[in-house]
């Protein structure tokens, strides 16, 4: 109920209660040990919250190693790809804050052989984020400085944020980095050079386009009440980030799906918006624009498309989202040659989604030939959380 003060009316902000969490200060160092019951060929180091595959002794001798890292709050991400054919390690932090550069340290200490340093080196990936970039760079340098081999890459692939605004800062970090870690950790596998494997992982990456939407921000789970910050009624965020950061506008009413989904890939795929062309196709078009431009199909027409759940979002309403995604896509003349959906990189229990694209390497090439690109998306994986 409002209260009077004055002149003026106060109205309480509306308080979420967070039923499944015993103890916020816990709950990170929980959810990670409950991933080992899940996958038992998982290890655990609470006093770094470091999960990491129990072979990595042996796997790291004759491979590269690869370690992701993020706050909490976004699982499964990374924790719930840890294993053959994907991330050696994933470290974290508390919720929605970057582990320390001690944590990122001691995961590339796990990494590589301690003794000899004769291991092929590892590869650190991070959503590109302030804290994320700080805390790594100090953590490498710590590295490097004792003969660790290692390769920094951080990702951003938030096409929301254009190049006016993101300035020398750059893109935030969506779902983009999954896409291009799949990739390079096959072929950290398959014994490529930490070389080979970082070359891959930044042409991937640089290849990749997100965009979110959502009905509301994030709640922390701080306390057992905490504050809910909401966005007003029948009104959608579009371009919303990670951790409930401003998105690029907000939109009332709720457009259809197919209206929605039309305006997401409208920020992924017009190479005429110079602000947000991140993504280099060659041909591919804005919904003003069928057909596509230009003379007969272009060599790098064929996408890996993505749907994410953002936390709350049902794999129902995703498969009926990338329906859409699909068919438009079509018209925009790409083709659809992988998909995959479900909650990967979420943000708690944000009610929204998020849709990734990757443009594959043209048919003669680039830094990657198309076939190995996609043979290494099709690589099987035995991780937790990873749709095949």
């Amino acid at each position: 109920m409002a209260t009077a003060t004055g002149t003026e009316t106060k109205t309480p902000q509306p308080k979420e209660t967070f039923h499944f969490i015993n103890d916020p200060a816990d709950a990170i160092n929980e959810a990670l040990t409950g991933l080992t019951y899940l996958d038992p060929s998982l290890s655990y180091s609470p006093d770094y919250k470091i999960v990491y595959r129990s072979d990595l002794a042996s796997f790291r001798d004759s491979r590269v190693t690869t370690i992701g890292f993020s706050g909490g709050g976004h699982e499964p991400m990374f924790g719930g790809f840890v294993g053959p054919n994907f991330l050696s390690a994933y470290v974290s932090g508390n919720i929605f804050a970057s582990p320390t550069a001690a944590q990122i340290f001691e995961a590339i200490r796990l990494c590589q052989p301690s003794e000899d340093r004769e291991g092929k080196g590892t590869l650190v990936v991070c959503g590109n984020y302030t804290g994320d970039i700080l805390n790594a760079g100090l953590a490498i340098t710590r590295a490097q400085m004792r003969g660790y081999r290692v390769k920094f890459v951080p990702v951003g692939d938030d096409v929301a944020v254009g190049r006016k605004k993101g300035g020398k800062v750059g893109r935030r970090g969506l779902s983009g980095h999954l896409i291009a870690l799949k990739i390079a950790c096959a072929l950290a596998q398959r014994g490529e050079s930490l070389e080979r494997v970082g070359e891959v992982m930044e042409y991937v990456a640089a290849n990749v386009g997100t965009v979110g939407v959502a009905f509301d921000r994030v709640a922390l789970p701080n306390a057992t009440l905490t504050d809910l910050q909401m966005l007003p009624p029948a009104t959608i965020e579009l371009g919303m980030g990670a951790h409930g950061e401003p998105g690029l506008r907000q939109i009332s009413p709720v457009p259809s799906p197919p209206a929605l989904v039309s305006q997401m890939l409208d920020l992924i795929t017009d190479i005429s918006d110079t602000d947000r062309a991140f993504v280099p196709f060659s041909s591919a078009t804005s919904s003003s624009q069928y057909p596509p431009s230009g003379a007969g199909p272009a060599s790098d027409n064929e996408v890996v498309l993505l749907l994410n759940s953002l936390g709350s979002t049902s794999d129902e309403v995703l498969a009926r989202f990338a329906e859409l995604a699909v068919a438009e896509l079509e018209k925009r003349g790409l083709v659809v040659r992988r998909l995959t959906l479900g909650p990967l990189v979420t943000s708690l229990k944000m009610s929204g989604f998020g849709i990734t694209v990757w443009r594959l390497p043209p048919e003669n090439g680039e830094c990657i030939d198309r076939n190995e690109a996609v043979d290494s998306w099709d690589s099987r994986v035995d991780v937790v959380a990873w749709r095949q």
